[in-house]
């Protein structure tokens, strides 16, 4: 998944839906997570499982949905014991994900390890260029690495490339690397959001200690999320950024 966050904001967002309805009573809300935890972060994933704990959001770990049945209402998982069946009313469903074809068929991605499968380019975590084409460099979704599928990585690894690219082209060495910076602005409620900023060690990576506290339940994380970045996600879609 490329950002495990956001299957995280959708659930939070879906609770606090239902309890401004005054339904949350009459709600039962479930997380099926595909691995054993909620973020690869584990202070992040602790702080989740916390938070879903509070409100009543049952968790299930090492669930892989596997089939769904639109008529009968029913999902099936693949877990370690088996097959298992789960009724809804309403599913949301985060689908598999994997580079595009035109890379995942070329020589470009990574032959064996993690990110083979899903044809993801193999590059260097830090320097970002293709370990076997030095003339090849892949940032933000398409780079095979351990960290680095948000906007945010994109903007730190885009000149960290150039970087290299403009030192073979001048035949000067470049020292520039990145470090797995990602951010992860996890909305908790409408209004209140946490800005989760981490590197590849899974350290947290504040840019305004002192003023936000990334684990913290804050508006003003939401405000910059909604306010800030939401209309640089759509200028970027619309290619004005």
């Amino acid at each position: 998944m490329k950002c495990s966050g956001a299957p995280l904001k959708y659930t939070f967002i879906s609770e606090d839906r239902v309890v401004r309805a005054g339904t949350r009573s009459k709600t039962e809300i479930e997380y099926f997570s595909n691995n054993g935890v909620l973020f690869s972060v584990p202070i992040v994933s602790e702080k989740a499982r916390m938070l879903f704990q509070q409100r009543d959001i049952k968790t299930h770990y090492n669930r892989i949905l596997t089939a769904i049945d639109p008529g009968k209402r029913v999902a099936t998982f693949t877990t370690p014991d088996g097959l298992e069946e789960q009724n809804w009313d309403f599913i949301h469903v985060v689908p598999p994900m994997k580079a595009p074809e035109s890379v995942r068929n070329s020589p470009l991605p990574w032959q064996s390890g993690p990110w083979a499968k899903e044809g993801w380019m193999e590059v260097d975590k830090g320097t970002l260029r293709h370990l076997r084409y030095p003339n090849v460099f892949g940032v933000g979704d398409i780079a095979g690495v351990p960290k680095g599928k948000t906007a945010a990585s994109v903007k730190w690894q885009a000149p960290v490339a150039i970087d290299h690219m403009v030192a073979d082209i001048t035949g000067k060495p470049s020292d520039a690397v990145y470090n797995g910076y990602t951010s992860c602005p996890m909305i908790t409620k409408l209004g209140q959001a946490m800005l989760i900023e981490f590197d590849y060690q899974n350290n947290l990576t504040p840019s305004f200690p002192g003023v936000i506290a990334p684990l913290e339940e804050l508006w003003i994380s939401w405000v910059m999320k909604t306010m800030g970045l939401k209309p640089t996600y759509i200028s970027m879609l619309r290619g004005k950024a």
